[in-house]
């Protein structure tokens, strides 16, 4: 069976890299030869210069101690001629210059052998002559042969001293051969060099060319699956944004009439029927809830607000949901640095999961360190085995056994989430038997701020409040005027800025404005609510109200500078907000 193309492609693409690695392998090697060759030209072309350095102060000191001896005999001369002993001072001094230059030349010969030889014989051959001139010196007069049997010392000094000057050059001219075939093996090593660079550079050409192939259909590749991943993106946006939107609208109507139905049922059954009815649409709004905040966290579309939050705030509004003594908190001065909403959703969520899995009942404390808080949320419960106490933080994993194991399984997984996201490390302290403490490291601001006064849940009313209402889903727009009114409030109501313009030139003075953010299928609400305001002379308070909860309508809900809430809304949120907005206009 004849083998396919690619397959050829592949082999010659291996043949080509094979040759391409060998010939860099060869260039190496070249290139370390090349560089001894260097450094070993450098050292002979050094050594020529110490040679040269060499041959010419040795020259100079036996140039030196000639003229010493010089000096020597004639200055002996004229003393025994004259017998004038302040001759033989600078006699002395002569005859110790040539010594001290020849010995100065025998030390700049260094370990040349020949030229130290040399040396010595010439050393001799001035002793001897220094020895003859000294016993002349020594004789008394007339005393003095006058024949020179001395003159062959001379000629064997100059005979010795020319054969030194041969020797010193022929050291030159070594060094010189040396250096020059250096530079010949580092022209043809250059020369390879060259070539093989040529060479190289060809199949270098070739397997980039064959790379840029296979990059080119690994990058068409990758943008295909990136193509896919954003398709998915977008799905799961559209997804968010319509769940964000229509789903949560039914839920936060429903939740706002079945509050408005309790207010109106005196039958203990009846009242009873609707009790278990909100806490089935409450535990309903919370798996919701709990589903659209594991996806946003996981789509990356959840981005903090860090400031500074006073521990005990959040403290407070934990146990007003949860009323009648089932979650206690000890009192605390802390102010720490995070998202406060997220903060409360974290500790909320470890709240809900100690009362649920803990006998009901929760405890809340926060001990202040150096530079950081911990948090503990505890509950008095049976415990979590350490087998089980990393997998507790996945999506949809419910502990078997437990009692009250009806929720979804993401409680944990949120908490999870949303600590690694405000840099906050969640630890779990819990053994079989001994309930379970989780505790979270929060950035301390201050620890000795003051405690904040807490938060009076109770009764609200808003008896003589004008309020306006516009929603263009008209079950939303009749549940939160209908929650206004049972508190006291004066609502009028529209679906759009035509209606509210009109509620307007009918003398409607309002001292609040509760804006759904999505008038007619467009973010419009706060464009809506800020013209309505520039139209009256004292422009009424604004709450917006959305399901949206994408990056950017959050960011433009931060911009407006308006009041907002997230649906689905309950009766008593509702009733809340709007009381502190009137009590602020």
């Amino acid at each position: 069976m004849a083998e396919s193309p690619s397959v050829d492609s592949n082999k010659t693409t291996i043949r080509a890299e094979f040759i391409l690695a060998a010939a860099i392998a060869a260039v190496s090697v070249l290139i370390v030869v090349l560089g001894s060759l260097l450094l070993s030209g450098a050292r002979l072309n050094a050594n020529e210069y110490e040679v040269v350095a060499m041959v010419r102060a040795v020259r100079a000191e036996i140039a030196g101690a000639a003229r010493g001896q010089s000096d020597a005999e004639a200055l002996a001369a004229r003393f025994i001629a004259t017998r004038n002993r302040a001759l033989l001072e600078d006699y002395e001094r002569a005859k110790e210059v040539a010594r001290t230059r020849l010995r100065n030349a025998f030390v700049l010969a260094g370990d040349d052998t020949g030229v130290r030889e040399s040396l010595t014989q010439m050393e001799n051959l001035v002793e001897r002559r220094l020895n003859i001139l000294d016993a002349e010196v020594a004789s008394r007069p007339g005393a003095i042969s006058h024949s020179r049997p001395e003159e062959d010392i001379y000629t064997q000094f100059r005979v010795q001293s020319d054969a030194l000057q041969v020797l010193l050059n022929g050291r030159i001219d070594e060094s010189r051969v040396a250096e020059d075939r250096a530079h010949q093996r580092l022209d043809f090593i250059t020369m390879m060099l060259g070539l093989l660079s040529l060479a190289t550079s060809g199949l270098a050409i070739l397997a980039l060319r064959r790379e840029r192939t296979q990059w080119r259909l690994a990058h068409e590749a990758v943008e295909a699956a990136r193509a896919k991943a954003q398709e998915s993106d977008l799905a799961k946006t559209r997804f968010l944004a319509v769940a964000s939107h229509d789903m949560r609208q039914p839920l936060h109507a429903l939740t706002l009439y079945l509050s408005a139905l309790e207010r109106r049922v005196e039958g203990a059954e009846a009242r009873d029927i609707l009790q278990k009815m909100d806490r089935a649409t409450q535990s309903m709004v919370g798996m919701f809830a709990m589903l659209l905040d594991l996806a946003r966290v996981q789509a990356g579309v959840v981005q903090p607000e860090i400031g500074e939050v006073r521990l005990q705030e959040v403290f407070d509004r934990i146990m007003a949901e949860h009323p009648g003594g089932k979650v206690d908190a000890a009192a605390t001065q802390a102010i720490v640095r995070t998202d406060a909403k997220l903060l409360e959703r974290v500790l909320a969520n470890l709240v809900a999961n100690a009362m649920k899995h803990g006998g009901g009942k929760a405890h809340i404390e926060a001990r202040a360190f150096a530079s950081f808080v911990e948090v503990d949320v505890a509950d008095d419960g049976p415990g979590i085995p350490i087998e089980d106490q990393e997998r507790i933080f996945e999506e949809f994993v419910r502990l078997d056994g437990r009692a009250g194991a009806e929720g979804l399984g993401l409680g944990l997984a949120i908490v999870k989430r949303i600590a690694d996201l405000l840099g906050m490390p969640v630890r779990l302290i819990s053994a079989p038997g001994r309930g379970a403490r989780f505790i979270l490291r929060v950035p301390l601001v201050a620890a000795n701020g003051g405690v904040a006064p807490s938060i009076a849940h109770g009764e609200v009313t808003l008896t003589g409040a004008n309020i306006i209402v516009i929603d263009d889903d008209p079950l939303a727009r009749e549940a939160i005027a209908g929650a206004l009114r049972d508190i006291g409030a004066e609502v009028g109501a529209g679906g759009n800025e035509a209606d509210l313009t009109a509620l307007l030139a009918q003398g409607a003075a309002p001292d609040l404005l509760v804006m759904d953010l999505r008038i007619d299928g467009l973010l419009q609400g706060i464009d809506i609510a800020t013209r309505a305001r520039a139209k009256l002379a004292s422009p009424p308070r604004v709450i917006v109200v959305t399901g949206d909860t994408g990056p950017e309508t959050l960011a433009m809900l931060r911009a407006s500078g308006y009041a907002w809430l997230i649906k689905p809304v309950d009766a008593q949120s509702l009733s809340e907000a709007a009381a502190a907005q009137v009590r602020a206009a």
